[in-house]
Parts: C-alpha cells; structure tokens; sequence
C-alpha cells in the first residue's frame, strides 16, 4: 500500500473550523474511545510512564502534548500521576482554535493542564522548554517534510526525551477502519477520517527515514495492533 495524502476532513480547507462544534466534538471523543480501547494509550504510555518514572523529582515534572486534541491524554496522565504522588504539569498545544478551546473548557478545573494554541512544526517555546514532549495521532496529518520539522520541534523543546506515536500503515489495519468506520462509529467526520487516517500513515521504514532526515538518534518500536512509536531521548 502506498502512502496516500488525501486529505481528511479535519484537514481540509477551514479544516477543524469548518465543522459544527457537536459534531467535531463527537469525531474527537470517537477517537479518543480508539485510542482507548484499541491499543493507542498503551503504545503511547509504556514509553511515557517510564520516562516519567526515570525522572528525579526536586520539581514538577514539565511535559507538553503536542496536537492534544480534547485533552485526554493530559487528564489521564494527571489521574495516574495523582495516584502516585508525582507532581507533573501539563501543556496541551494544538493548531485549530476551537479544538484548543474544547480542550481549554474541558481541563479548566484542573489546575496543572494549560492549553496553548500553535503549529507543532513550529513550536511557540524556548529549547528545552519541557522535560518530556510526546504526539499521539498527529504525524500522519502531515506530509513528510511537515513530519520531520515536527520531529526536529519536539526534540528541540525536550530536556529528557520525546514519543510518538502514531498508526501503522497496513492493509490489516486499514480493513479494520473501515468495519469501524460500518458499523461503530457514528460522526461521518470520523467515518471518513478514519479508514483514510490508516492510508496516510508511516511504515516502521518510512518512520525510520523521517529520523534519518531529522537527523534524530531514535527507535522506532511496534506495537500491537498496528501501532508505531518514536522513541527518542534528548
């Protein structure tokens, strides 16, 4: 299967803006419930946590979310990070203003989550701003010069070390979306981005060479069911 890059509906024209706030809504809780429930937060968290984890705490532990969606990425790691008595703090950053404010109204009444808006190829912080930078569900959105910059951004900000995490582009994987895209999912945002999400995605090659052109020291690790993660350290 070749990449293709046609474009999604999140991505279109007005993109995120030029759709009814329910219905955005409702594509971006559908992805959540994928990441959820079929193998997307595990991917991405084995590597998080254990980083998380490595890190000596005199401070609150710094992390950004770049593309951060409704937030849930942050809210969780928070719940986990409050259930062992670490102390983290959490800036989501994502390019369409209204998605930033779903996640702004959504994580008001925790204290460590700050929302930004910003393009993650051109990250609005100083170098090494953050202690862990992590993507989920963002690099396919972009072409592959736009992934590269995005790599090279994250490294940039990340005192100790960066993860992302993405589709794996596979036929398995793309039959898979579009059962979803049948008979589960109900936005046709989401019944139209999803089986395409998989077509647009990396190969481990293909991930492979976007290090080598980020010029990053980096492992790319797969994870079931047709999941890849980056895995850098700074």
């Amino acid at each position: 299967m070749n990449r293709l890059m046609k474009k999604e509906l999140l991505d279109g024209i007005e993109g995120a803006d030029g759709i009814d706030s329910a219905e955005l809504e409702t594509s971006l809780r559908e992805v959540w419930q994928v990441n959820r429930y079929l193998g997307g937060n595990p991917a991405l968290f084995v590597h998080l946590k254990r980083m998380i984890l490595e890190i000596r705490q005199d401070r609150p532990i710094r992390i950004l979310d770049v593309a951060t969606g409704l937030a849930d990425i942050p809210l969780a790691l928070v719940r986990w990070a409050e259930r062992r008595k670490l102390q983290i703090t959490v800036t989501g950053i994502d390019i369409h203003p209204r998605i930033a404010q779903l996640a702004a109204d959504r994580t008001k009444a925790a204290g460590v989550i700050r929302i930004d808006t910003g393009d993650g190829r051109q990250l609005p912080y100083e170098d090494g701003s953050f202690d862990i930078v992590f993507s989920n569900l963002a690099l396919h959105h972009m072409d592959e010069d736009g992934a590269v910059r995005m790599l090279q951004e994250m490294r940039r900000v990340a005192r100790i070390g960066w993860v992302v995490t993405d589709l794996q582009r596979h036929p398995a994987a793309y039959g898979a979306a579009k059962l979803l895209a049948r008979f589960v999912w109900r936005s046709p945002v989401t019944r139209h981005d999803g089986p395409l999400s998989v077509l647009r995605s990396f190969t481990v090659k293909e991930a492979d060479d976007l290090l080598v052109r980020a010029g990053l020291h980096a492992e790319v690790r797969k994870h079931f069911p047709f999941r890849l993660a980056l895995v850098g350290r700074a």
